[in-house]
């Protein structure tokens, strides 16, 4: 199988398994921002495959003020989705002689400031699948902000798709949204610390343990 039709097949797994974005794009000069534990590991996988499940408006729209246990156990099981895609891609892959690490959907391993073994979103923006709103996350033309994201590098030279060109334009739903006022009308001065504190706060309201927040989330919906 040529390295186009892979990546088809790739998708179409991906696809079958409930994502509803993919995309693919280099990273060489994305890996200094690599966590140290991926880092060296990563050298040789010089592609990115990005792959976002939409959460469910209806779920998000049961967010009012703050979040709820049910956006918690949905926001856990999409994680869980993305895990299991990944690994289904990485297998794929490796069926066809090549090397692939899943990156998990969810996983800080830096608490101050938070940090992943990389970014989802850079990726996914570099791969087309969006654009990186004023609230700091990837934000769609079909599903808004309202995806989860996950990585999986490989070796593999698979086809990178182009950036999107679109942003958020006139939209300012999620400064309005934000209780603490951490998104701008700028992009770069997102307060990320202020937005920290908040979720901190809600994962100590009812014991949700999750550091989620979705509100502005909620506020970014896309065309659906």
């Amino acid at each position: 199988m040529g390295l186009s039709s892979l990546k088809d097949h790739l998708e179409k797994l991906s696809f079958a398994k409930n994502a509803a974005l993919f995309g693919v794009c280099r990273v060489d000069d994305l890996r200094d921002n690599f966590h140290p534990e991926i880092k060296t590991a990563s050298k040789s996988l010089g592609t990115a495959i990005s792959i976002g499940v939409a959460l469910s408006p209806a779920v998000m729209n049961t967010i009012d003020n703050h979040p709820n246990m049910l956006y918690k156990a949905h926001y856990q099981q999409v994680n869980h989705t993305l895990n299991d895609i990944a690994f289904a891609v990485a297998v794929e892959i490796a069926h066809h002689d090549g090397k692939a690490i899943p990156i998990p959907a969810s996983q800080i391993v830096h608490w101050k400031p938070m940090r992943a073994h990389l970014s989802h979103r850079e990726i996914a923006c570099k791969a087309g699948l969006g654009w990186r709103g004023r609230n700091n996350l990837l934000v769609t033309k079909k599903h808004g902000s309202q995806v989860r994201l996950v990585t999986v590098l490989t070796d593999l030279e698979l086809e990178p798709d182009n950036p999107s060109e679109l942003d958020c334009g006139d939209c300012h739903a999620c400064l309005d949204a934000c209780p603490v006022g951490a998104i701008s009308e700028i992009v770069d001065d997102f307060n990320l610390g202020r937005c920290y504190e908040q979720v901190d706060k809600f994962s100590k309201q009812n014991n949700y343990g999750h550091l989620i927040c979705g509100l502005c989330l909620k506020a970014c919906p896309g065309s659906e």
